[in-house]
């Protein structure tokens, strides 16, 4: 009797074994029948269409290799996508722009990778007030589309970036201070839920779903349509300025921008917007300094820049273009398009305020030049991104999102650490060289009361704290109780295992 009793407990132990490792691994059976209900929509490994997503990523840590690669034409095709990979259990990851420089947010080893490449609708409505946009699209490819009807449009600031991340994430955009993050000009956002059900998220219809989407990032279902606001843009001042480096100069420059950053500055002109960034080479020693300017109109010398005539030029082709796609160009160069090295962001928060300037710009050269001077080749940057207390404004009166900042707290710095290089073997070294400098600065600005409590996901690192930080602290609870109203299964929780998570 002893010993049935130990067979009949060991054969359910191992049963439920079996079904705990059925129900967590993923297998490759989704890709079989995705191929049996999708032939021409679904590709292995070594087909030409598959190596190509495989290599569709900004960063060279992204690059992974799964099971198969499948591209919906439609909504429609991708809601029976998500009935087999759920039936089959399959994890996979969505790819767009793949501009996302998490590991596993855009692509997957064991499971699928869908890639929306073939959902590119852009349709002007509403007698072209709204623009409705597909997944498959980059920046670069809708400005040059809206600008052909003299509209523009408040995307993401760099041609190469894919639409839908952005738009998730919150997007900062070169009109934030007048329209807020580029999510805000979201008015309806077509989704494809786990169920395979497919909805529209607005402030009338699934209004809780339409608040979470802007900022909740891959949580709640896939956006097969994005419908933006537009508006009218003809001249546009702005462009790229790169500055001679010396210590002198340099320090020129650092003032500047903290003049700008300050709200009684530059940045107090709310159709400005400055993207000024300096770029370090550690193991020689050089410095890149440049300034993207911007300012809606046709005013030749915008008063918000003045500081900026005091620092000397290497070059510039700073200058009002007629359109917003002319404006575009410099954001749009082929460097910045760049996928063959490993990339690496982390972002903190400070106030928008000249110290946190300084204080940044000091703890970050100091640490990229006694830190990383030994690695051949590498780069690592620091922006300066303005999140103005009008864009933060702006961003309440469009009706609101899951970010949910408090304009009474003042605008604040997006503060964006970028490393670059090749070699795997650094990837240790630029982890621990992010997350200790950046620990560094926080610690700083807490102790002169500069820090802001806030990490933009889209720029964010892999281990960074993202939605408990939403609303004070107070979005997340919501974000959650929106993700089991839509998802009961958690199916873009343990499926969809890549990006930032809600849970776990």
């Amino acid at each position: 009797m002893a010993a049935q009793t130990f067979f009949l407990f060991l054969s359910i132990a191992i049963a439920f074994c079996i079904s705990q490792a059925t129900g967590n691994a993923s297998n490759s059976s989704g890709c079989d029948r995705l191929a049996a209900k999708y032939s021409t929509l679904t590709f292995f490994p070594n087909s030409s269409e598959y190596e190509n997503q495989v290599a569709n990523a900004w960063s060279q840590t992204c690059v992974f290799r799964p099971y198969c690669v499948f591209e919906p034409e439609s909504a429609k095709d991708l809601a029976g996508a998500l009935v087999i990979l759920e039936a089959s259990q399959t994890k996979f990851a969505v790819r767009s722009g793949g501009h996302l420089a998490k590991p596993g947010a855009n692509g997957i080893a064991d499971g699928v990778i869908i890639a929306l490449a073939r959902i590119t609708t852009m349709k002007l409505v509403n007698n072209n007030t709204v623009a409705q946009l597909g997944p498959g699209l980059r920046w670069g490819t809708v400005y040059n589309w809206t600008s052909s009807y003299g509209l523009g449009i408040a995307g993401g600031r760099f041609g190469d970036v894919g639409v839908p991340g952005l738009l998730l994430g919150g997007g900062i955009t070169w009109f934030g201070s007048q329209y807020g993050w580029s999510m805000n000009s979201v008015l309806n956002y077509e989704v494809v839920l786990a169920t395979g059900s497919i909805v529209n998220a607005n402030a009338q219809t699934n209004s809780d779903l339409f608040w979470a989407l802007k900022g909740g990032s891959s949580n709640f279902g896939i956006v097969t349509r994005f419908d933006l606001a537009t508006f009218p843009v003809t001249d546009m001042y702005g462009g790229l300025a790169e500055y001679v480096y010396t210590p002198e100069n340099y320090d020129n420059w650092v003032h500047a921008v903290a003049n700008y950053v300050d709200p009684q500055g530059g940045s107090a002109d709310v159709l400005s917007s400055l993207d000024p960034i300096t770029i370090i080479t550690p193991s020689t020693g050089e410095f890149l300094v440049a300034s993207f300017f911007s300012h809606r109109g046709s005013d030749v010398a915008p008063a918000c820049f003045s500081n900026f005539t005091n620092v000397t030029t290497s070059f510039s082709d700073v200058d009002v273009r007629p359109s917003l796609i002319a404006f575009q160009a410099d954001a749009d160069d082929a460097s910045f398009a760049d996928r063959s090295r490993r990339q690496l962001p982390w972002i903190t928060g400070m106030k928008a305020k000249p110290e946190s300037v300084y204080l940044a710009n000091q703890t970050f050269v100091t640490a990229a030049l006694s830190q990383l001077t030994d690695i051949p080749n590498a780069t690592t940057s620091i922006t300066y991104q303005l999140i103005s207390h009008s864009w933060l404004v702006a961003a309440r009166a469009s009706g609101g999102d899951a970010i949910d900042l408090d304009p009474a707290n003042g605008g604040f710095i997006a503060l964006q650490i970028e490393s670059g290089w090749s070699d795997a073997v650094y990837d240790q070294r630029f982890i621990d060289f992010a997350t200790n400098l950046v620990a560094d600065i926080d610690r700083k600005a807490k102790a002169a009361g500069l820090y802001y409590p806030f990490n933009y996901i889209n720029d964010a690192g892999s281990t960074q704290l993202i939605y408990g930080l939403y609303g004070g602290g107070k979005s997340l609870p919501k974000m959650e109780a929106i993700a089991k109203k839509y998802d009961p299964s958690g199916v873009f929780q343990k499926l969809e295992p890549g990006g930032f998570k809600l849970f776990g």
